[in-house]
């Protein structure tokens, strides 16, 4: 009987480790190459940007009261999550192309991502996604029109949720 069970067992993860190899090959991934989450994985091909707001935590100055956020976040953590998971992400895009942004906010906070370039120290909105309200999903059209260095930042959480926009 403890034969048979050992067999079955070999048989089992055999079979597991060629279905594994099937499905890596049929996505085009070779044994051992993870998935590529590189910068330009946040952007799809469609030129569709994926950039949600997520409450990732409590912000321990707001719970000691040093910061303001305190009394409009009640000592959350916000930031901006492409859709590999990464926080406040790079984002690498090119220039005179048209882009779509999306955005879900599924916290309780009010957001709203502005685009902004800085020249000589002053800084200019390039676009703005209009407020986002908790719950609601919004989409806008960006386009960049020079190569260069962009920022990007919620109007309520600046300094958490920022991130940079690389334009070639």
């Amino acid at each position: 009987m403890i034969q048979r069970f050992s067999l079955f067992i070999a048989l089992l993860v055999v079979c597991a480790t060629s279905l594994l190899l099937a499905v890596q090959v049929s996505t085009g991934q070779t044994i051992g190459e993870e998935n590529d989450t590189s910068l330009e994985g946040n952007i799809a091909e469609n030129n569709t940007i994926i950039l949600n707001a997520a409450e990732v935590g409590e912000d321990e100055t707001a719970e000691q009261g040093e910061d303001e956020t305190a009394e409009q976040g009640e000592g959350e953590t916000y930031r901006w999550v492409d859709s590999t998971g990464a926080q406040n992400p790079d984002l690498n895009i090119i220039s005179n192309t048209e882009y779509t942004i999306k955005i879900d906010n599924p916290t309780d906070e009010e957001h709203e991502l502005i685009i902004d370039s800085e020249s000589a120290g002053n800084t200019s909105e390039i676009a703005e996604s209009g407020d986002i309200e908790p719950g609601k999903k919004v989409e806008f059209n960006f386009k960049a029109d020079q190569v260069g260095e962009l920022g990007y930042h919620c109007k309520y959480h600046p300094d958490m949720m920022n991130g940079t926009i690389n334009v070639s």
